[in-house]
């Protein structure tokens, strides 16, 4: 048993297993540099009253103080012209060198965490780390066996060059690779909530009362705006604390009476009184919140010395215990003359069928699906059958000539049916098929979503609940992949003992040239950037520059400005690339002008091509229609939720607002003096009643909020106007999104609804990305 784990386990493991470690060794490098770099404070050597005060001598707009988990000193500070951060000398205070980490660091980081994915690949980085866990166990199961027993667990290793290699290594490697497993699945655990994730004391923000500061040291009182104050070096709370226990350090804002000092010590937070310098409040970390950042330092090695050499270690050398371990299986392979043999296809399968012989229903939100699905009848009909296409919600009791029957449908939001397929799961229950017929289900999607094809797994659960026969497994579209396609196509052609010729053109779009004539910049401050773009139509084709690198997107000077309303999405592909990224628009044709808002993500080859665009440079775009995310007609009144950049189109609609319809939008940002987009535009949508309420959440405030907490807030009123006909539209991320949603279902959990029920009846919408 062992050794079949240990095999088919790394079969498929190893290569994420090497992708993930030898990120990890790059990180523990930066980690090891940042320790070696790190000035060495003694206990006793200066408090923090002393060094909180020449940091603030040095830097007049200092925010916030640091010390990293490697001993670091950092301070955050903001002027006129810039934010920025510092490492300072934690003795004399003084600026060592501007600290910034390398994009280098950044990107492994992210990669190490979800391999670029957000939380699809969180999910896999923890089954790798799962199947890491059982390769060790399994594996020290079979060293021991091999090895003739635990007492000879040391022994040196016989065999070939890989398996003394493989042996040695794993043996080097075992405790290692036990702890960063077991660390990384405590971890991802409370990263999605199945392990309650321990968080720093919580305190209320205290409000600082008036002290009379005569009888406190007043050989010490120094002037200050309006009065006398302690300097920061003789305030008592921060004279008892060590500099080498600091966590971090945050200053009260000098225009702001009612800020305090946040002191974060390795022990417990609390806040102190800036004049006095005496303790407000004060709470000791708990014993679990303390276990939780020791098991978080043993994954990273922060801190721990040569536990960060030794897991650096052991991260080099899985990538060879992995390249081995594939090396001798595929010697057995070759010896037992079973390596070469071809594995089957796991492909996927449901179908469905009306008076025709063959039955193609579609789901599409778009028009992605609906087009393979037109090319694959087309080639059915060539071959001479008998085909029916149309819409899933157009499914019927019963087809009485079918023989097979195929469901072609992507999914929508949450796992949910898309427009054309909203009604099919309640319709096709009534659905009977000839005892013959076959059906197939193919799923399409992006796979780097939580949900990724979840609504055609819903199909797949149908049609084996009702007993259908299957043709072929159901099979996953990833991203519309050729290569997928092509083999499912191979499939169902010996399935239908037919040659279907089909040729697998990519969407026919209309290219269109648009010329970039203003540009407005916000988030620069806290280092988000958000650029709101507008753009008219250009007219030279040969100064566009992403000029496309696919025959289907060329460009031609006929080509015109297209047809668009608020909503929908413009496609546009970055130079060199032929993938295509899609922003939501927050204008119509009728607007003269092409409008949206991006943020500049880090890595982000489309957002950063856009962000370095100059006021009359050209690029070449095309639209796609989504019908799906409109206000409704026959709403009472909207309720508009998003979050950054998803703003766009909510304000796109309230523009065109003109029968003042009751709108009421809930917003968040970071900061409202850097990133409140369109906060002009809201402002005269208030006044023209277009806008009826505006309520706004910034994350970085002094006290922070998020969308979801209006919501809450507001319970009562939201609830009501549910209740009367209120339609909902939300936009933005996908984690402000799930944040929504059971916000909403909480709310509307004691009026016996859910956020599900109204999505089927078209009034909960969303735009995710």
């Amino acid at each position: 048993m062992s050794r079949l784990i240990h095999t088919w386990l790394a079969i498929p493991a190893t290569l994420f297993i090497i992708l993930i470690a030898l990120s990890g060794s790059i990180l523990s490098l930066e980690t090891l540099n940042e320790a070696a770099t790190a000035p060495k404070l003694n206990l006793g050597q200066t408090s923090l009253a002393t060094l909180a005060d020449k940091v603030k001598q040095d830097y007049p707009g200092a925010e916030q103080l640091t010390r990293t988990q490697n001993g670091l000193f950092l301070v955050s500070y903001s002027n006129d012209q810039s934010y920025g951060e510092d490492q300072i000398d934690p003795v004399t205070g003084l600026k060592v060198q501007a600290y910034q980490r390398s994009d280098l660091y950044n990107w492994m980081k992210n990669f190490h965490r979800s391999m670029q994915m957000e939380d699809a690949g969180r999910m896999l980085v923890a089954a790798v780390a799962f199947a890491l866990l059982a390769l060790s166990i399994s594996g020290l199961l079979l060293m021991i066996r091999r090895l003739g027993g635990i007492k000879h667990f040391f022994k040196l290793a016989k065999g070939s060059t890989s398996q003394k290699l493989h042996i040695e290594l794993s043996r080097f490697a075992l405790v290692g690779s036990l702890v960063l497993t077991t660390t990384a699945l405590y971890l991802s655990a409370t990263t999605f909530s199945l392990l309650p994730e321990a968080n720093s004391a919580e305190l209320d923000y205290p409000e600082p009362a008036f002290v009379e500061l005569s009888s406190l040291e007043p050989f010490f009182l120094e002037e200050r705006g309006n009065g006398q104050v302690l300097p920061i070096s003789h305030l008592p709370a921060l004279k008892e604390v060590d500099a080498s226990e600091l966590v971090s350090l945050e200053f009260p804002y000098a225009d702001d009476p009612s800020s305090v000092y946040t002191l974060e010590t390795q022990f417990g937070l609390g806040y102190i009184h800036p004049d006095t310098g005496l303790w407000l409040d004060f709470q000791p970390h708990s014993s679990f919140y303390q276990i939780s950042q020791f098991i978080s330092a043993l994954h990273t090695g922060e801190g721990m010395g040569l536990w960060t050499l030794f897991l650096g270690l052991t991260s080099l050398t899985l990538p060879i215990i992995g390249i081995t371990g594939i090396i001798i299986w595929v010697r057995k392979r070759i010896n037992s003359k079973a390596f070469g043999q071809t594995d089957s296809l796991n492909l996927q399968n449901y179908v469905e069928a009306q008076e025709a012989n063959i039955v193609i229903l579609t789901g599409s939100e778009g028009l992605s699906t609906w087009r393979f699905a037109l090319e694959f009848s087309q080639a059915l009909i060539t071959a001479g059958n008998k085909v029916h296409l149309n819409k899933m919600n157009q499914v019927e009791e019963q087809y009485a000539k079918a023989t097979h029957v195929f469901f072609m449908t992507s999914t929508y939001g949450e796992g949910q049916a898309p427009s054309s397929a909203s009604l099919f799961l309640e319709k096709a229950k009534n659905l009977s098929l000839l005892e013959d017929c076959q059906v197939n289900v193919l799923g399409f999607g992006d796979s780097q979503f939580k949900h990724f094809i979840g609504f055609a797994k819903q199909v797949e659960a149908l049609v084996a609940k009702k007993g259908f026969k299957q043709m072929l497994p159901l099979t996953a579209i990833d991203k519309f992949c050729q290569t997928s396609l092509e083999t499912w196509i191979e499939n169902v052609s010996t399935c239908l003992n037919q040659s279907l010729c089909l040729k697998l053109d990519k969407k026919k779009v209309s290219p269109f040239q648009m010329q970039l004539v203003e540009q407005n910049h916000y988030g620069d401050e806290v280092n988000a950037p958000v650029r709101i773009l507008r753009f008219k139509a250009g007219t030279d084709p040969e100064a566009v520059l992403n000029p496309s690198i696919d025959e289907a997107f060329a460009l031609t000077p006929d080509m015109p400005w297209p047809k668009f309303d608020v909503g929908d999405l413009v496609g546009i592909m970055p130079p060199g690339s032929d993938f295509v990224r899609y922003y939501s628009l927050a204008s119509c044709d009728q607007d003269g002008m092409l409008e949206i808002c991006v943020r500049k993500q880090l890595e982000g080859e489309c957002s950063g091509f856009l962000h370095g665009l100059k006021e009359g440079d050209s690029i070449q775009a095309f639209i796609q229609k989504k019908a799906s995310f409109r206000p409704a007609q026959d709403a009472s009144s909207v309720i508009m939720i998003g979050a950054g950049t998803g703003m766009a189109p909510l304000q796109g609609f309230i523009k065109q607002n003109e029968k003042q319809v009751p709108y009421y939008l809930y917003w968040g940002g970071r900061l409202q003096n850097s990133d409140f987009i369109y906060e002009d535009n809201l402002s005269q949508a208030l006044a023209t009643s277009r806008l009826k309420q505006l309520r706004l959440a910034f994350s970085r405030s002094a006290k922070p909020q998020y969308v979801q907490n209006l919501l809450t807030d507001d319970a009562k009123d939201i609830s009501k106007r549910i209740l009367e006909g209120a339609q909902i539209m939300v936009c933005g991320s996908k984690v402000m999104a799930d944040g929504v949603r059971a916000s909403l279902d909480k709310i509307l959990k004691q009026e016996q609804l859910t956020v599900s029920e109204l999505e089927q009846a078209g009034r909960y919408v969303q735009d995710v990305y």
